[in-house]
């Protein structure tokens, strides 16, 4: 597996005009194949799904502003302490005033031994990475591999935070749930069942859903900053809801969590909608 890992990023390391890295990597699986060599199923997998990862960006892989899991540089120490115990998460983005005034992360390895007296939050934050949404996915792996850190934030053009990216995100997206993100950008990431009840993924943006649902948000969720079908689930609940959980809507419409873990709302089931008028 290592002497994959090497080989793709030395790919990255061509000089431009020397071939793309899809005819690269496409000539390395063709090449393992008629040598019969012992590249196993899995690695050969894994060198298909970057392929289909390429044209992905942070914008598709984020987390949501509205689900990012953050704390005031003024916490007291057993505040963070819970937030980590509630959240699971090992890393904690910390601000002045508001998420878009981020000044870096604190890691839970460093407060394990954190004591109330002497605690100064300063002394434990790490620098946090600031990303454009265009950027490439597999560039930023690179990008985090060669710096070390594990973490970054993706800004809009005006400065503002527009969600968040860690380093097992992106690993999780190549090696574990690539079939989730291969289907956000084609009709998978909405089904309609039979039964009516619509499947979606939890971070389709929420106006391409009503342009096949139509109108669900109120007029005060319209003017809140949100995003994706799962933020809005999320400010519904001020918390990240467990599997099998059913939160109502005012529209009538309720949102069946049917898969999530400690930072996000991966899929969601939309019941009680009414058929649209054909």
């Amino acid at each position: 597996m290592k002497h994959w890992f090497n080989s793709i990023r030395s790919f990255f390391k061509k000089k431009e005009g020397e071939g793309s890295l899809r005819e690269t990597l496409e000539e390395l699986i063709e090449e393992e194949e008629i040598a019969d060599t012992s590249i196993a199923p899995d690695e050969r997998e894994m060198l298909t799904n970057i392929l289909n990862l390429r044209d992905l960006t942070a914008k598709d892989l984020r987390i949501a502003r509205a689900e990012i899991i953050a704390v005031p540089f003024d916490s007291p120490l057993e505040e963070i302490k819970n937030t980590f115990r509630v959240s699971k998460v090992m890393r904690i983005p910390v601000y002045r005033q508001t998420l878009d005034d981020i000044i870096g992360y604190v890691h839970l390895r460093d407060l394990l031994d954190a004591t109330p007296k002497i605690f100064k939050i300063q002394d434990y934050l790490h620098k946090i990475e600031f990303i454009s949404p265009s950027m490439r996915v597999l560039d930023l792996l690179l990008k985090m591999r060669s710096t070390g850190e594990k973490i970054a934030l993706v800004v809009d053009e005006y400065g503002g935070v527009d969600g968040l990216v860690t380093m097992s995100d992106l690993v999780e997206e190549i090696v574990g749930d690539i079939q989730d993100v291969a289907q956000m950008a084609s009709p998978l990431h909405f089904f309609r069942r039979p039964d009516g009840v619509i499947i979606v993924d939890g971070r389709m943006d929420i106006e391409e859903l009503e342009d096949k649902i139509g109108p669900l948000r109120t007029q005060a969720e319209k003017d809140e900053d949100i995003d994706t079908i799962g933020g809005l689930v999320l400010h519904l609940t001020d918390r990240i809801p467990q599997r099998g959980e059913l939160i109502a809507h005012p529209s009538g419409a309720e949102f069946e969590i049917i898969e999530a873990d400690s930072r996000r709302i991966k899929r969601i089931g939309i019941h009680g909608l009414s058929p649209r008028p054909s």
